[in-house]
């Protein structure tokens, strides 16, 4: 099974020039937990729910700082995602997919085409899926 056989095709995503804020609110929105960052089209990041969380929490611990004062400050999405996210090409097969969300104990993989642009996404929901319906048959 090739990874184009399960991706998320309809992948939401954010420029790498967006606010801190406006990924947490599309995160929020459409209740995902991760966000591949473009620029130009090509894939560049990923912001994970655990990114997003673990940055709150150490900004809140070091400086007692409100939402109100993370929109004030505009922290940009670039300052807490993940930098050259794994990525693999549509046609990868889901054995090998799997194996490298393990190995990088990641939840989510980026499928990009070989100019790097965003085809779609794979998280480990999406494996949980097929497992359960090649289990259910």
């Amino acid at each position: 099974m090739e990874a184009s056989e399960i991706m998320e095709r309809k992948v939401l995503s954010l420029g790498i020039g967006s606010s801190l804020m406006d990924a947490a609110g599309v995160m929020h929105e459409h209740n995902i937990r991760h966000l591949p960052v473009v620029e130009r089209n090509e894939v560049v990041g990923i912001l994970s729910e655990r990114d997003l969380r673990g940055f709150l929490e150490e900004l809140y611990e070091s400086s007692q700082e409100t939402a109100e004062g993370i929109r004030r400050n505009n922290i940009s999405i670039r300052d807490v995602m993940q930098v050259k996210p794994l990525a693999v090409d549509p046609s990868a097969d889901i054995v090998d997919v799997i194996d490298l969300m393990l190995e990088n104990k990641v939840g989510a993989i980026v499928v990009a085409d070989e100019l790097g642009q965003l085809r779609g996404i794979i998280s480990y929901e999406d494996i949980l899926k097929v497992a359960r319906e090649k289990l259910a048959v």
